[in-house]
């Protein structure tokens, strides 16, 4: 059981260096620039949400379907 372990570890060191699967492991487990720009971009997004006017709403006609007029609050 130990023996298979440390074997098991050895190959997959091997294959790791052999791939160059630590730069790749690296890229996707780490932080990069990527993710601080994906970051700022969503936290800039969430902020204009929260600046934007209401969506405005409008009556429409049955017949024809064009807006009528705005719909009140209440």
């Amino acid at each position: 059981m130990i023996l298979s372990k440390l074997i098991i570890n050895q190959v997959i060191k091997y294959f790791v260096k052999h791939f160059k699967m630590d730069k790749i492991m690296s890229y996707v487990f780490d932080k990069n620039e990527l993710d601080d720009k994906v970051k700022c971009l969503e936290d800039k997004v969430e902020l204009l949400e929260k600046m934007a006017h209401p969506v405005r709403e409008f009556v429409t006609c049955e017949e024809c379907k064009c807006k009528i007029k705005e719909k009140e609050n209440g």
